[in-house]
């Protein structure tokens, strides 16, 4: 299984984020690349022409 890391930059927020919302980390990531991954295949679907034309 593929196990990206995180940029250590990104710790410290996600720590304090952590604090307040008492959510665990990998549980606020993982919300954050479903709503990025949704993003961009709505991003996709109302494009996918111009997608097609980047590729070929």
């Amino acid at each position: 299984m593929y196990s990206p890391k995180i940029d250590e930059r990104l710790i410290p927020e996600l720590y304090r984020l952590k604090q307040t919302t008492k959510k665990p980390m990998t549980k606020m990531v993982n919300e954050a690349v479903v709503e990025y991954l949704q993003k961009c295949k709505e991003k996709c679907d109302s494009q996918p022409l111009q997608i097609l034309k980047k590729i070929a």
